[in-house]
Order: structure tokens, then sequence, then C-alpha cells
């Protein structure tokens, strides 16, 4: 079976015309035949392809904000510059928003500071009063302790006018007795009148030792302390007294001021609050910004897939428009699966669009292959355009060229010449005056030649006549 592709040759067309056109007219009889000599050239493995062109830069513009379009006014297919403003927004109700925000975030900063200050205030208040309370508590302690003092000194006392009062009684009721005896003995008949003098004598003694004893307990104080005593025991009551209403009214007033500052938790969530609605202005500003910004190009292109019109209303998010890059463009097309394995990126391309062509590199080789109307697999390369002009027009259809190798000081065999089967690629060519027919190891092919890597050199005879094995080893003479 011949081995065809679709090539083209740079600098050896000549060379694979002369080999063909070389033969050897002597007359030895045998089998005539056209033969070619083998020669050495460069060669250019080309793959042809059809395809269409694209942008290599594409993006689609989405809404950055949630507003009305105030301006849009471009068509599919207009020419747009880099940097160009395509939309406007309308941002009457961002700078409302934005307004809002800003007097909520005025004011619950306000708020909190002005809580934190009350606190603070507050706070100050209760540190001085607890430091009132405990000269309040140290000055009650001390009042408690006198006036214990003055009462267990007032039960002292107390108890010896008691004890002394007994004592007293005890002596008077004795004294008593004595006087009686005395008074009994001296009316006693019984004894003689100077003896009984003699009672009557000391029962007025012991009358006088009773008076005395009398007054001496009369004198006593009445069970208790001496005025003096009992109204420094009274003072001191009043006083603690005074100091335990006191202390309690400050202990009020300090539970109140605790009551009424804000603790810190409270003052935190206050500062959050005035936090997040820093964040809501902020966020709020930032939208109105972009909003006033619209859209700009980032890039020189061609407008396609509107998706919106002026006086919508868009969502953040939203698809507004595509841009296709017309300064950096790429030519697809497709190549068969025979081919597949000759293509690799960086490869040299020639790109013909319209009468102009267009000189390029593969730049892309996609992963997942198309079928055509045949069904028959395709494997899609992108071919970079070098420089580009305004004569490319996106999606018109196109021609290219791919080299696929080159190869100098090669040796060459007309493809007329070659032949190929289950064993690989072969020829025909005159040995010691017969056919014979010899295997090579075959490199890049163009149009007309096919590169021997092996199995020929340069000066041998190949016959570029059809040919058969029938005929290997007859005789031989060139035409």
């Amino acid at each position: 079976m011949q081995r065809k592709k679709i090539f083209y040759i740079l600098g050896a067309a000549a060379v694979c015309a002369a080999l063909v056109g070389t033969t050897a007219f002597a007359n030895i009889g045998g089998i005539k035949v056209q033969t070619a000599v083998v020669e050495s050239g460069s060669i250019t493995q080309t793959i042809e392809a059809e395809g269409h062109v694209e942008s290599e830069e594409v993006k689609t513009y989405y809404a950055k904000v949630s507003a009305p379009i105030a301006f849009f006014d471009v068509e599919a297919g207009d020419l747009v510059q880099k940097g160009e403003l395509i939309i406007t927004y309308d941002t009457q109700d961002l700078d409302r928003n934005v307004e809002q925000a800003r007097l909520q975030a005025e004011a619950l900063e306000a708020g909190y500071h002005g809580n934190a200050a009350q606190a603070s205030e507050l706070q100050n208040a209760y540190n001085e009063a607890a430091a009132l309370d405990e000269s309040y508590r140290q000055a009650y302690e001390a009042a408690l302790t006198n006036v214990n003092d003055l009462q267990y000194n007032i039960e002292v006392v107390a108890d010896a006018v008691e004890d002394k009062k007994k004592a007293l009684d005890i002596k008077i009721a004795e004294l008593q007795v004595k006087i009686a005896a005395k008074n009994a003995a001296a009316a006693d008949d019984s004894y003689e009148p100077e003896e009984r003098n003699d009672f009557q004598v000391e029962a007025a003694q012991l009358q006088i030792e009773l008076a005395r004893l009398q007054k001496e307990e009369l004198e006593l104080q009445d069970v208790g302390a001496e005025p003096i005593q009992n109204r420094y025991f009274e003072e001191a009551q009043m006083y603690l007294s005074e100091l335990s209403v006191q202390r309690s009214s400050l202990q009020q007033e300090m539970l109140s001021t605790k009551h009424a500052a804000m603790n810190a938790s409270q003052l935190k969530q206050l500062a959050q609050n005035a936090q997040l609605a820093d964040t809501t202005l902020t966020w709020n500003e930032q939208e109105a910004e972009k909003a006033k910004e619209g859209v700009t190009t980032e890039f020189s292109g061609v407008i396609s897939d509107i998706l919106v019109a002026e006086g919508a209303y868009v969502s953040e998010g939203s698809p507004l428009f595509t841009i296709k890059d017309i300064e950096n463009v790429k030519a697809v097309v497709e190549v068969t699966s025979y081919e597949m394995a000759d293509v690799e990126l960086g490869q040299k391309a020639s790109v013909k669009i319209g009468a102009d062509t267009y000189e390029g590199e593969v730049s892309k080789i996609r992963m997942e292959t198309v079928t055509d109307a045949q069904n028959n697999a395709k494997l899609q390369v992108e071919i970079h355009i070098n420089n580009p002009d305004g004569k490319i027009y996106l999606g018109t259809d196109t021609d290219a060229v791919i080299e696929t190798g080159t190869s100098k000081d090669a040796i060459l065999i007309p493809n007329t010449a070659l032949y190929a089967d289950d064993q690989g690629d072969y020829c025909y060519l005159i040995e010691n005056g017969v056919i014979a027919k010899r295997y090579l190891v075959c490199g890049l092919e163009s149009g007309s030649c096919t590169e021997v890597a092996e199995g020929l050199q340069a000066g041998e005879q190949v016959i570029t006549d059809a040919m058969t094995d029938d005929n290997i080893g007859k005789k031989v003479s060139v035409k």
C-alpha cells in the first residue's frame, strides 16, 4: 500500500524533481524502468487544516452592584476601545443608603461613647462610695466595741454594788439580832441593874453602828453605773445607730449605682453594634463608589452577548455583556486522528485569512476531540497569530499549514518510489543490474519526497515506476 499524506516541501521540491528526472539511458536489456538517484536535501513536513478565527481573550462583564442602568448604548458587533466607559448606573438609591448608614453609624458611635463615659463616672462614684463604706465599717466596728466595753463596765459596776448591798444587809441583820438580844437582856429582871444598864449601853452603841450601815446602804447607787457612765453609754449607742443608718443608706446608693452602670458585656455589645454600623457604612460607600465608576473595558475588542438594556435594574453578579479581544487572536483548526501525534506546542504555522497570510505558532492543543459531519474524530489545535491587523474578523474561516518537522541534509526518496505493507516502508531499486526490494526506516514526509533515516545511501537508484515483488531478481534497464 502506497503511503499518502498532505504535505508541502520547502527547498526540496526541486531536489525530488531532479531525482525523478535523473536516469541512466544505457540500454542493458531486461525490464525497462524509470529511476531516480537518491540524493540529500532539506525537507519540511506539514499538515494542512481548516478552521476559523477566535479571540484569545474573551471576558464577560458582570454587575458589581445592584442598581438601575442609567446609560448603555452599544450593540453586538460594535468595536470598543480599552478604558471606554460602557455602562453608567443610577446612584440615587445608593447615595441615600450611604447617608442613612452614616447617620446610624454616628448615632451608635455617640451612644456607645456616652454610655461608656456614664459607666466610667458611675464606676468612679461606686469606687468612692465603696471606699467610704469601708470607713463606715471601720467606724461602726469601733463604735460597737466601745458600746460593748461601756456595757461591760456598767455590768461590772452593777455587780459590785449588788454584792456590797448584800454584805451590808447581812451586817444590818446581824446587828439587829444583837440589838434585839441586848434589849432583851436589859429588860430581863434576872440581871442586876448595872448589868442591864450595860446591856442598854451596848444596845445603843450597836444601834449607832446599825444606823451607819443603813446610811451607807442608802448611799449606794441604784444597781447600776453612775449617771455619767449611763450618759456615755447612751451616746455611744446613738452614735452606733447613726452609723448603721448612714452605712445602710450608702450601701443602697452603691447598689443603685452598680445597677445603673452598664457592665462590660453590655458596653462590648454597644461597641460591636457601632462597629457593625461602621462596616455597613463602609460597604455602602464602596457600593456607591463602584456604581459611580460604572463599567469600563479592560481591553479593545468587539461587543457580543448583550444581556441587559438601558433602564433595566440589575442585581450584583448579573451578566451584562461580553467583549472579545481583537488584538490577540488565534486560528482554531482541526486535524485528523492520524495527524494528532505529529502536532506539538510551539510549532510554526501559517494562517491564511481571505487573501492575506499571517505567521503564527501552535499555542494550545485541546485535550478533547470533536467529531465532524462524517463522525470522524478531530483534534482542535489553536494557532496564535503573531501580527494581526484590522483585516481579521472574528469567526471567519481560515486555512492553516502547520510545520510539524524540518530536517537538513536528509536522504530523500521520491514518494513515487515508496511503498508500505504490514512490515513497514520499502522501495524497489537496482542492485547489480537486477531489481531488488529493501525495507526502510522513514522520517519526515512532504508532498513529493520522504526522508529515509535508514536503508538508503546517496547515489543509489530507486525505481519510480509501478512495481511488484514478482519482478524481484529480474534484469533491469533504465528507460
